[in-house]
């Protein structure tokens, strides 16, 4: 069973061997079972410095500081002149024109291969018109924040068509980002993510499940309200890097619905590097999230994390080797053999 099939069983609760586990998400590289692949953008804004994107979204990152920093300017201050805003162009094969060798790579050594592909709505919607402004306009102009949600969208549907006609079957999953939870509770109630966010979410997905990939999301905070409504919608895997927030038992409601990428909590665990506290909170990970079929992909710290949350390297390592050794499926594997 290569890597490929590890991580689809995993995802699609079909009996792994072994527990899956990302490479870097912040670069494409071959160290894991997933490899991340990137369109060409102007700015990735994720690896911080500061920089003006190609949507016009001006990024500073504070002095002392290694994270993706903030959005300084509003690009669209009047939600109704959201159509002035312009699309990048994910129809530009320039985009694209670097990833033939990563894909016979990762065809040769059996990797699933995910697409990144940066913010998908609501972060990008607040990007562009401001926080306060988004979740105001949510609730005041619900039909018209779906309109512009849909604007947004062209970006996504359109990379996903550029995927579907020029590499059909070589790409695996794509994956974006919205952060949808406080420390306490989803920054929408369930009801306005419902009416105004979840039918521009379904649509997305659907174009992604129909050009053969799964749907991956990161979406940190207290979403727990939030996150049936995406699985509804098609999601697949979820990127939790907090999840006592939730707290972690609550996240058992969920098991067997969705596929989790976990590490530990990036607040309150990974910063005390506490080798004993890290590895009894993997294996409650393992214990809540896991079924006998699968349902977790091993989430391993790079740079992102490692710069922006002032990690030691070591507690990746550390991390890496909790996972290899509690690995659940490999035990049973190991036992039926």
């Amino acid at each position: 069973m290569n890597s490929r099939e590890l991580t689809q069983r995993a995802i699609h609760f079909g009996h792994p061997q072994r527990l899956p586990f990302m490479g870097s998400i912040g670069k494409t590289d071959f160290s894991g079972d997933v490899v991340a692949i990137f369109p060409e953008f102007s700015l990735k804004y994720w690896l911080g410095g500061g920089g003006t994107d190609e949507w016009g979204c001006r990024w500073e990152v504070d002095p002392g500081f290694k994270d993706m920093g903030q959005v300084k300017n509003t690009v669209l201050p009047r939600l109704e002149d959201f159509e002035t805003v312009t699309i990048p162009d994910a129809l530009n094969p320039s985009r694209y024109a670097a990833w033939e060798p990563i894909l016979a790579r990762a065809e040769r050594e059996g990797k699933y291969v995910v697409l990144c592909n940066g913010c998908l709505l609501f972060e990008r919607a607040h990007f562009l018109h401001g926080f306060e402004n988004t979740l105001m306009d949510s609730v005041l102009e619900p039909e018209r924040m779906r309109a512009f949600l849909r604007h947004v969208a062209r970006y996504h549907l359109d990379t996903i068509r550029y995927v579907r006609e020029h590499f059909a079957g070589r790409i695996h999953g794509y994956r974006g980002t919205d952060d949808w939870g406080s420390q306490t509770g989803p920054l929408v109630s369930p009801r306005v993510f419902a009416d105004v966010y979840q039918p521009v979410y379904a649509e997305v997905f659907a174009a992604i499940h129909e050009a053969g990939m799964d749907v991956w999301m990161h979406s940190c905070g207290q979403n727990l309200a939030l996150l049936p409504l995406l699985i509804e919608s098609g999601l697949n895997v979820v990127n939790l890097m907090q999840p006592n927030v939730f707290p972690l038992p609550r996240l058992a409601e969920l098991r067997g619905r969705v596929c989790f990428e976990v590490c530990a909590d990036v607040q309150a665990t990974l910063p005390h590097g506490d080798r004993d506290l890290l590895a009894s909170e993997i294996q409650a990970l393992l214990d809540t999230c896991c079924t006998d079929g699968g349902g977790v992909i091993e989430s391993t710290l790079d740079r992102m994390w490692l710069d922006a949350e002032g990690l030691d390297p070591e507690i990746a390592a550390l991390c890496h080797r909790e996972y290899r050794s509690r690995d659940p499926f490999r035990r049973r594997s190991n036992s039926k053999g």
